[in-house]
């Protein structure tokens, strides 16, 4: 992976220059998240920066080459997320139609990358990805919901994947690509981060879903290609790539839902936006989180790379799960949801993103006045 170093800083160069081009196409285009109530940012904010980081990756993968044999396959469901994304950037898609694409796109891609295993078991991996990777697409989706948060959060996992392919051996182009997908969302996040000047939209959060979780996919394909405790070591940690995505989908769907309200509307009751409530400012928000992430990362890198007996393996990612829960219900518990109290000055100051998840959202809510 290190010789593919060219390819991670094509990607991170072209996403870095591209987001003014798009920035200026998203506010022509009238493509602008604007102030409204289940939302966390206080100005108008293009959101076509998907598109930037779209075409890093794209840079990164002409440098990796055609030879990087997964590669077209992962591309392939990331223009199609992309491509929805950027529909309901600039419109509307229903959630059941954008979740109906979304496990589509998933079990073409898994029939796709798995002509090696046996019937039994490649029927089994395309039904587990297709109601899989439409959730880790939307744990992303939920996630871009302060600035620099997501893509942070998917630079982490992206490396995260990427370190358990080297320290274990696994022969795999998961990792290449996954640092190609990490390179791509730094170049964002140079624009991104807070006080945010453009959010990446449904056009790169379903597409950076989508990338990671295929990566994610690609590793276990492997693991279990090639025998060994190690392999399958590293087959059980690669949910912890996901932690934080998960957790706080996890916990948004559980207060939601004792709330009496629908957990796919927009709302700035997320971990983040807890965090800034209760008086952490935005950068101390993201530092806060990115620890605990990477945290994560690297006990599920040395599970991985530990290579014991497999069922200690499992209890030990097993508690590390039962703890990033534990995380998200002290925060839910003990941090107030924002519509209960009027935010601090410094939280106030600080809301400069937009929050929640964008698919309930109409196309009347998506554009400047």
């Amino acid at each position: 992976m290190i010789a593919d170093f060219p390819a991670y800083l094509a990607a991170f160069v072209v996403a870095l220059l591209l987001v003014p081009a798009v920035s200026r196409i998203a506010i022509r285009r009238g493509a602008v998240a604007t102030p409204r109530s289940d939302r966390w940012h206080l100005k108008p904010v293009p959101i076509l920066g998907g598109l930037a980081i779209a075409g890093g990756v794209l840079a990164g993968a002409v440098v990796l080459g055609p030879d990087t044999g997964d590669l077209l396959p992962v591309l392939a469901g990331m223009a199609i997320m992309a491509a929805l994304g950027l529909i309901d950037d600039v419109g509307y898609v229903p959630p059941l139609r954008r979740v109906l694409v979304e496990a589509a796109t998933a079990a073409a891609f898994a029939w796709a990358v798995t002509p090696q295993l046996d019937p039994p078991i490649r029927l089994a991996a395309i039904f587990l990805a297709t109601v899989c990777l439409p959730v880790a697409i939307n744990a992303v989706n939920l996630v871009d919901n302060t600035d620099g948060l997501a893509s942070l959060l998917s630079t982490l996992t992206a490396v995260t994947l990427a370190a358990i392919v080297a320290v274990v051996g696994i022969p795999s182009d998961a990792g290449a690509i996954a640092l190609v997908i990490a390179a791509a969302c730094l170049g964002f996040l140079v624009h991104n981060r807070p006080p945010a000047r453009v959010f990446m939209g449904d056009s790169g959060s379903l597409m950076l879903g989508f990338g990671l979780a295929a990566c994610s996919v690609l590793i276990v394909r492997d693991a279990v290609l090639v025998p060994g405790s190690s392999h399958f070591a590293a087959a059980m940690a690669v949910p912890l790539a996901w932690a934080l995505q998960f957790g706080d989908l996890g916990m948004v769907f559980v207060t939601r839902l004792r709330r009496g309200t629908s957990p796919f509307r927009g709302d700035v009751d997320h971990t983040s936006h807890r965090l800034i409530a209760a008086g952490i400012s935005p950068v101390g928000m993201l530092v806060a989180l990115s620890i605990v992430a990477a945290l994560v990362g690297v006990a599920a890198v040395g599970l991985a790379a530990w290579a014991g007996d497999f069922r200690l393996v499992a209890v030990a990612v097993t508690a590390l799960a039962i703890g990033v829960a534990a995380f998200e219900a002290l925060v839910a518990w003990r941090l107030p949801y924002g519509r209960d109290r009027a935010p601090s000055p410094e939280a106030e100051a600080g809301r400069e993103s937009a929050g929640g998840a964008v698919i309930a959202a109409t196309p009347a809510d998506r554009r400047a006045p």
